[in-house]
């Protein structure tokens, strides 16, 4: 076989190769949905949730479209298969058909809060414990005071039901409010986009640990911000 129709094959064959990754660029939000999945895989290495409990959602820039983790996905391991597309008002668009249970509550927060581009619902141990315990994570360190000012606790009620959608939502409608502790379940996070809301994930998380070691150590030192 001659050196031109090696070459001839070779242009072929990595043209046919390179197709798929063509077909990859026209997939809808692809850059907003590599963001997530990168941001959820951290926030499942920083223990913040754990298996497949918690969900993550962001906001596509100049759209009314949401993208959310998929139920009973762990937030370790996503890929486009595990992702939903939902409108403001809480219906699937495109992607995998069964959007997380809290999805709902996500597109409210959306459309309530133009500012939020992200929003996290974690069941870290040291925020949730607090949570567990039906009792606000004190704003023990500076750099929580701002992020914990608004801070809301909502009741029990059960995952998927319109009471805790509804609880979620009117705790969201008041717009100093960052973090919404859901009793007995966990915590929502919202910010301004995907790497904010890790931050603010672990700024709430820290929090409610350093609060959780001064009760063993003594009254926490007040002090002005």
């Amino acid at each position: 076989m001659s050196c031109r129709i090696l070459l001839s094959l070779c242009i072929i064959l990595l043209g046919c190769s390179a197709q798929p990754a063509g077909e990859q660029e026209n997939i809808p939000d692809r850059a907003q949905k590599d963001l997530l999945i990168e941001i959820a895989g951290r926030v499942y290495a920083r223990e913040l949730t754990s298996g497949t409990g918690g969900d993550i959602s962001v906001r596509v820039p100049g759209t009314d479209r949401i993208v959310v983790k998929a139920t009973g996905t762990c937030l370790g391991d996503l890929d486009y298969g595990k992702l939903s597309t939902i409108g403001l008002d809480g219906e699937v668009i495109g992607g995998n058909p069964a959007p997380s249970h809290e999805a709902r509550i996500h597109a409210a927060i959306y459309s309530l809060r133009e500012e939020v581009g992200a929003i996290m619902h974690m069941h870290s141990p040291y925020a949730t414990a607090w949570a567990v315990a039906g009792m606000k994570i004190p704003a023990v360190t500076q750099q929580s005071v701002s992020l914990l000012a608004g801070l809301a606790l909502v009741p029990y009620y059960r995952v998927g039901s319109q009471e805790l959608d509804r609880a979620v939502a009117q705790a969201y409608a008041n717009p100093e409010t960052q973090v919404v502790m859901m009793q007995n379940h966990g915590v929502f996070v919202v910010g301004k986009d995907l790497y904010d809301l890790l931050y603010r994930g672990e700024v709430v998380e820290n929090t409610a640990r350093v609060a959780w070691l001064c009760k063993a150590l003594g009254p926490a030192a007040g002090f002005e911000f």
